[in-house]
């Protein structure tokens, strides 16, 4: 497609100027090749980052989809973004369209995401997805809970008393690090190698491709892909009894996919069992401080926390947007989209729609309106395989806290950055007296 070419950066127009952040109509039906109707307004995308959530609300009722790059559009309405997440008229986005319209150079990033089962869909996905189903069952997920409480004490009862500390680097990185290391059989010690290398590869899975961090990003994808091509052949040649070796046994009595691509599937349930869940839980810490009489109330009664966990995904997502891809031209909510186009459903945006909850712009445990799928996890055949996993690390951390360091301060609130995609978390200064 020519408009790749001739717009390599998504947030600029094709003669290389910077999008205008203006609300109304672009130049003409049909500027994007969509049959003629109303176009979504155009908006400078840098212009959301210092109050995204306030922007959000700004546009959302009066302008439901806005377009932020050539072919990319945010889809802000709740009622929207859960009918698009399994809309016929869409599928899920390709790791080629997502490289493409953010011009990430060759190397192994590129590489991975257009290998991941993230960005695949049909029966491709669902080969990939299969190799990994049986080992994140709900039922085998659940058995794990003492597994992560132990591992959740343990880590509490190390962290510093007296001095001031970063909550996000000493607890809320190391549950989730060291539990799927835990459960793929690679030893726990090397979770301090990958954690920092998967949070460098996160970075390239933001609606804006941070191509200044480029470098970065892609030595992080190389390390990690020849550290778990190093873990499967270990298994290929000595059998162990873990995950990886059953993963590695099944894929050699029946390749359905090559070995790199085998590497770089591994490499997506690290980064999904690492990142996400440590901002998760560092912000939920951080919103339940900041609110201290809903922090005393869950220590007074632990059978608030699941609803806590619900409440800090909905009020600060650690995944902002999902994308998909419109294959056929689309009108969404009143205005018209062209087929081929990425639509970036915003969860970050629904989940503070008052259409979907009352009064959502407060934080609230005991709130009774969550729906029965939590959004942050997506839906459909691309639910988020590890999301029984990730609300039992965040549960059982949170009851760890509890129990061993429930005089625990914060001195400075963290931010989540970032308004789509996997959301970056900035350091929580902390102190238990």
């Amino acid at each position: 497609m020519d408009v790749f070419k001739k717009n390599s950066n998504p947030n600029t127009s094709e003669d290389g100027a910077p999008i205008r952040s203006f609300i109304g109509p672009e130049s003409g039906p049909g500027a994007n090749g969509a049959e003629a109707g109303r176009a979504p307004p155009v908006i400078d995308m840098r212009s959301f980052l210092d109050d995204p959530h306030g922007a959000f609300a700004a546009l959302r009722e009066t302008h439901p989809v806005v377009q932020v790059g050539v072919m990319q559009y945010f889809v802000l309405r709740a009622r929207e973004v859960l009918d698009l997440f399994t809309d016929g008229r869409t599928r899920q986005i390709t790791g080629g369209d997502y490289i493409r319209f953010n011009a990430i150079p060759e190397g192994f990033t590129a590489q991975f995401i257009e290998d991941v089962m993230l960005f695949n869909e049909g029966e491709e996905h669902r080969a990939k997805r299969g190799l990994f189903a049986r080992t994140f069952t709900y039922a085998l997920m659940r058995s794990k809970r003492p597994d992560v409480a132990v591992v959740a004490d343990r880590i509490v009862a190390a962290l510093p008393r007296g001095e001031t500390f970063d909550f996000v680097d000493r607890m809320a990185a190391r549950v989730p690090a060291e539990m799927i290391a835990t459960i793929l059989g690679l030893p726990v010690q090397d979770a301090q190698y990958f954690a920092p290398r998967v949070y460098a590869l996160s970075k390239a899975l933001t609606p804006i491709y941070p191509h200044a961090c480029h470098n970065e990003i892609e030595a992080a994808t190389a390390e990690l892909y020849a550290y778990v091509a190093g873990q499967l052949r270990s298994r290929q040649r000595v059998a162990r009894s873990d995950v990886l070796t059953s993963l590695v046994d099944a894929w050699s009595a029946d390749p359905v996919i090559g070995f790199s691509s085998l590497v770089n599937q591994v490499i997506g349930v690290i980064l999904a069992g690492s990142d996400t869940t440590r901002a998760a839980f560092a912000m939920l810490v951080a919103l339940l401080l900041e609110h201290p009489e809903q922090w005393d109330a869950v220590k007074r009664d632990p059978d608030l926390i699941p609803g806590a966990i619900a409440e800090g995904m909905r009020f600060e997502p650690s995944v902002g947007s999902i994308s998909r891809t419109a294959v056929v031209p689309m009108e969404i909510a009143g205005m018209t989209v062209p087929a081929g186009a990425m639509l970036r459903l915003s969860t970050m945006s629904a989940m503070r729609d008052p259409g979907l909850y009352s009064e959502p712009d407060r934080f609230d445990i005991r709130r009774d309106d969550h729906p029965r799928l939590h959004a942050v996890f997506g839906m459909g055949p691309h639910r988020c395989l590890g999301e029984m996993l990730a609300r039992i690390e965040m549960e059982e951390s949170l009851a760890a806290l509890i129990r061993g360091a429930p005089d625990l301060a914060m001195e400075a609130r963290p931010q989540m950055t970032g308004l789509g995609g996997i959301r970056q978390i900035t350091p929580m200064p902390v102190r238990i007296h």
